[in-house]
């Protein structure tokens, strides 16, 4: 699929006056610029990240009364029950808020929904669950800002109740003791983008900032930085936008997980084939560790999860392991068969050609990995996707988005067919009468038609700079690293190379994959594209290329190499 270049504009004095301040190339200047990071202040605080930066959890409303609710159930010794979600996000946040109050002498439960069987959030099993095992509060984790009902039937339950979420909140509140979530319509909050481990990590710092000024002896030994491979987990899981607070969570998070003494986090690192030592970077979590976690959730019981993140026993760890990535194995096999499915209807069909949203459904797909299927139909096609399964005359479905087309906002236009629906601009959950479903898409295509352009339906590569090869090498890896962590809103740079050679021919590896060699002016890098066989075919010795790519630096017994990594390319019109 052809994409659209764009430079982005460069910025000469502001661009100098960082370079020689913070003594960092101009290009890396430039980069920091291109990601918003435009004034003094901002790049000292981007380059040196430090947990003083951290805003004070008391910030966040209703941090006061759920502290105080916490440590008064601490102190009498109240059964707790943490209800999470079962993604990574809400494992991570599950773990991480079990984990100090058991280390604080509490009795605490956790629960999470299936999601094949009881969908998100609070529902009645949870309930009972709170109410089997003698609950005197429950805490929910990346959960529970819009169950007022579920809330308010806890309540005549005597079981009190702290919402801790990130999910964007109703026009009503549930009936809690406390709300704490910084995306509330009055939220003074300074940061508003935290995952759900991130407002948990807030609840348990302010937890642990009360108890030590009240002199509470059962909180001494904890050592919050310990749980920060928890929250980097989870933020980088669900991708939130690696700046303000998360880069901080990130930043120390990949530190502690390298060293990470959680024998179950150990577990998982062997079983996504991390050797031991190996300096963990944002990529090992998103695709080795992350899919690993969230494949649970996706086709059985998530609490799995969590059992393994707060396991004590190096056996029982790697059973726990053991049985997730048999798991991943089946999540892996019926992802494929579906996402094969899918492009199968799309490519029959003419009409899926002309429309801008691309909507599938069938029986006897795995409601959990509609998500994972939609989000690839996204890419591929760089259109939005809706993808339902089909089950008992009803279709449960998920959807994911490009930039310019507002899903949540489309689904509300087209609410007269749908069941029930959420989420945001760029994905959303949602069930509808099978029935509906041919009707249904029409309608979405028609909003789509009148809001998408064809312009919106090509897909656009950002370019940091222009790049010679003379330029690539040790230094200039070792200044790129500066601004990791890598992730959303702070992606690797991107550059441009004109007019290289295409060296030998190029060669093909693993199922998509592609490697060659590039030649500007007697100077030689190797090129890695993935999944890009297909449109590299035509691609041989001799060829003049532009090539857009990131830097990567690789480890082969022992010797450290840099490849760049395509993103793109074109036969080049630079003239010799």
């Amino acid at each position: 699929m052809k994409k659209r270049w764009i430079m982005f504009p460069e910025h000469g004095e502001l661009r100098d006056e960082i370079s020689v301040r913070f003594e960092i190339s101009r290009m890396t200047a430039q980069v920091l610029l291109n990601r918003g990071v435009d004034t003094i202040e901002k790049v000292e605080k981007f380059l040196n990240v430090s947990l003083n930066d951290l805003h004070d959890p008391f910030l966040l409303g209703g941090m006061h009364k759920a502290v105080d609710r916490i440590l008064d159930a601490v102190n009498k010794r109240e059964t707790v029950i943490v209800h999470g979600d079962y993604d990574v996000d809400g494992i991570t946040s599950t773990a991480l808020i079990s984990t100090i109050l058991k280390m604080a002498g509490t009795p605490v439960h956790y629960y999470i929904p299936n999601r094949a069987i009881e969908g998100y959030g609070l529902g009645e099993e949870g309930i009972s669950f709170a109410e089997r095992n003698g609950a005197k509060l429950l805490i929910t984790v990346d959960c529970g800002i819009n169950s007022v009902s579920e809330v308010t039937e806890l309540n005549k339950r005597n079981i009190d109740v702290i919402v801790t979420d990130h999910h964007i909140a109703g026009p009503v509140l549930p009936p809690a003791v406390a709300v704490v979530n910084p995306n509330l319509p009055d939220s003074a909050y300074p940061f508003k983008q935290l995952a759900g481990v991130g407002v948990s990590f807030k609840l348990v710092h302010g937890i642990l900032k009360k108890a030590r000024e009240r002199k509470m002896s059962a909180f001494n030994k904890i050592d919050l930085r310990e749980q920060l491979d928890l929250v980097a987990l989870g933020t980088i899981s669900d991708m939130m936008p690696l700046i303000d607070e998360n880069r901080i969570f990130v930043k120390y998070g990949l530190k502690q997980l390298t060293k990470t003494q959680k024998i179950g986090l150990q577990q998982l690192k062997k079983s996504a084939f991390i050797p031991d030592g190996t300096v963990m970077e944002t990529t090992h979590i998103s695709f080795l560790m992350a899919p690993r976690l969230n494949s649970i959730g996706r086709l059985r019981e998530a609490d799995l999860g969590v059992d393994l993140l707060t396991a004590q026993d190096a056996e029982e760890a790697e059973k726990y392991a053991s049985v997730i990535e048999d798991n991943n194995r089946d999540r892996q096999r019926l992802e494929e068969e579906v996402f094969s499915d899918a492009k199968k209807i799309i490519d029959s069909g003419l009409e899926f050609k002309n429309n801008h949203v691309l909507v599938v459904a069938k029986e006897g797909w795995a409601v959990g990995i509609v998500s994972i299927v939609a989000s690839r139909l996204t890419r591929e096609y760089h259109k939005p996707a809706i993808v339902f399964s089909i089950e008992d005359g009803i279709g449960r479905g998920s959807a994911r988005s490009i930039k310019n087309f507002d899903m949540l906002g489309a689904l509300h236009k087209c609410k007269d067919f749908l069941q029930e629906f959420g989420g945001h601009s760029l994905a959303a959950g949602l069930s509808i009468h099978a029935k509906n479903i041919d009707v249904f898409t029409k309608k979405i295509n028609e909003v789509a038609g009148k809001e998408l352009t064809s312009d919106d339906l090509v897909p656009e590569i950002y370019i940091d700079s222009k790049l010679r090869l003379i330029d690539i090498g040790d230094e200039l890896i070792k200044e790129t690293e500066r601004l990791a962590p890598f992730g959303e809103k702070n992606r690797r740079p991107v550059f441009l190379s004109e007019g290289v050679s295409v060296q030998g021919f190029p060669r093909c590896f693993g199922r998509n994959h592609i490697k060659f060699v590039v030649e500007e002016k007697g100077f030689i890098q190797e090129v890695i594209a993935f999944n890009m066989q297909e449109c590299m075919k035509d691609l041989t010795k001799g060829d003049k290329v532009d090539i857009v790519y990131s830097l990567n630096k690789t480890h082969y017994t022992g010797i450290r190499t840099i490849q760049l990594q395509l993103l793109d390319a074109q036969i080049s019109q630079k003239a010799d």
